[in-house]
């Protein structure tokens, strides 16, 4: 697993960006409790932007994602310390548990003729900024589909 990554963190075959999230993640799995407070400060802002854009396309308030991300990041902290926690990407991991938590608060509601999949991307390739093979780690697919599904969700935003 490469260390870094920007984001929701990092995953298998990631390279490193401005921040180490990755490294601070295994860090707190491994039990050291010193370490939650920089993956807290590296996870929060791409937490934040991530509900703030499922907010929007709900019809929420930033006030409601804000709130929520603070307990995704809980979340996340929660899972690291369980058992499984470290057996898979951080970055798939933290994307899951904040997925989750903005599905159940949150009704991402279909813009356009866009699957939810294509509407994923869009917002993590866009507003939290996730490059291509981070997208592909958190989505689980292939880096090869985020780019043919970005693509589609272009095209037929462009056409509508």
């Amino acid at each position: 697993m490469a260390s870094g990554g920007s984001g929701f963190g990092a995953g298998a075959d990631v390279t490193t960006s401005h921040f180490t999230t990755c490294e601070s993640a295994w860090t707190v799995a491994a039990g050291d409790a010193t370490a939650i407070p920089r993956l807290l400060r590296d996870l929060h802002p791409p937490v934040v932007a991530y509900c703030r854009a499922r907010a929007r396309a709900a019809g929420a308030t930033f006030a409601d994602a804000d709130r929520l991300a603070l307990d995704a990041c809980r979340a996340v902290l929660a899972e690291l310390a369980a058992p499984s926690g470290a057996d898979r990407p951080f970055l798939r991991l933290a994307y899951t548990v904040v997925a989750d938590a903005t599905d159940t608060e949150f009704v991402l509601t279909r813009a356009n003729r866009l699957t939810r999949l294509q509407q994923e991307i869009l917002i993590l390739r866009t507003i939290v900024g996730l490059d291509p093979r981070q997208t592909a780690v958190a989505l689980a697919v292939a880096p090869g589909r985020v780019a043919l599904e970005q693509h589609a969700a272009l095209t037929s935003l462009r056409a509508a």
